[in-house]
C-alpha cells in the first residue's frame, strides 16, 4: 500500500532520465532533503511540467516506492522570477545548490537550512547585484550555511590559547577550526595560511548580521582572494568530514 505524502520543497538539482522522465533534488520542510521521480515530466502535454522548475518554491504530493518517491502532484509556491532572468544570479543560484547539496545529508529535517534557503531565494531574487557583491552574496550564505551545520569557525579568540585575537597579523587553519595567533603558529600541524584582518572583519559580519548589512561592506581584492582561498579549504575539510 502506497502512502501519499504532502510538504513544501525548494527544488535545487534536476537530473534527466530516460526518454521523459526527471530526478529532482528537494529540500523539504517535512523530510529534509529528498529525491523524487518525476515520471513523463518532460512531455509536452505533462501537467506538472510547469508546476515543478528547478529554484521553484513548491507544493508537491509524492508517494514512497520501493526504490523511489514518485511525484504525484505539484503546485508552484513561489517561482522566484527575476532569478531566471539574470545570468548572473543564475549561476549563483545553481553554485549555492550544488554546495548545499554535497553537504546536507538526505532526509535530515532542519529548521535553520529551510529559513536559510528561504532567506537565499528571496534575497537574490530580490537584490541588484554587482559582480563584487554577487561574489559577497555567494560568501554571505556559503558561511550561514556552514554555521548551520555546526561549523562556525572561531574568528575572535585563537583556537590553541584562548586568548582574543589582537595583532593584524592572524593565521587560518580549518582543520582546527579557525584562526591562530602568531605566538601558537608552531603547534599546527600544518602550515597555517596567512589571513587579512580586513578577511577576518568581514567573516564576523557574515556571521552576526543580516544580508542587508553584509551587502554594505567594501573589501579590496585580497580579501575577495582569501575568501575563495579558505572557503574552498574549508567546504572540503568539512565535506570529507561527513
Amino acid at each position: 500500500m502506497f502512502i501519499q505524502h504532502r510538504t513544501a520543497g525548494f527544488i535545487l538539482r534536476s537530473e534527466n532520465r530516460g526518454e521523459s522522465d526527471q530526478l529532482f533534488r528537494i529540500y523539504t520542510k517535512d523530510f529534509g532533503q529528498i529525491t523524487v521521480s518525476a515520471k513523463g515530466i518532460r512531455k509536452l502535454n505533462s501537467k506538472l511540467r510547469s508546476s515543478i522548475q528547478i529554484f521553484y518554491l513548491s507544493g508537491i504530493e509524492f508517494v514512497q516506492g520501493r526504490a523511489y518517491k514518485t511525484l504525484t502532484d505539484a503546485v508552484p509556491v513561489e517561482k522566484f522570477p527575476d532569478l531566471r532572468k539574470n545570468l548572473l544570479k543564475l549561476r549563483l543560484a545553481y553554485r549555492f545548490a550544488r554546495i548545499f547539496c554535497s553537504l546536507v545529508k538526505n532526509e535530515a529535517v532542519d529548521e535553520n537550512l529551510w529559513r536559510l534557503l528561504y532567506r537565499f531565494f528571496s534575497e537574490l531574487n530580490q537584490s541588484d547585484l554587482s559582480l563584487d557583491k554577487a561574489l559577497f552574496f555567494y560568501y554571505f550564505f556559503f558561511w550561514n550555511l556552514l554555521d548551520a551545520l555546526g561549523y562556525h569557525p572561531e574568528l575572535y579568540h585563537c583556537v590553541f590559547c584562548r586568548k582574543k585575537i589582537a595583532s593584524a597579523e592572524t593565521f587560518w587553519r580549518p582543520d582546527d577550526g579557525g584562526l591562530i595567533c602568531p605566538s601558537c603558529l608552531k603547534r599546527a600541524a600544518v602550515r597555517s595560511q596567512k589571513i587579512n584582518a580586513q578577511t577576518v572583519k568581514v567573516l564576523r559580519v557574515f556571521l552576526s548580521r543580516g544580508w542587508p548589512t553584509a551587502r554594505l561592506l567594501k573589501a579590496d581584492p585580497v580579501v575577495f582572494q582569501e575568501l575563495k582561498i579558505i572557503s574552498r579549504k574549508y567546504f572540503h575539510f568539512i565535506h570529507e568530514k561527513r
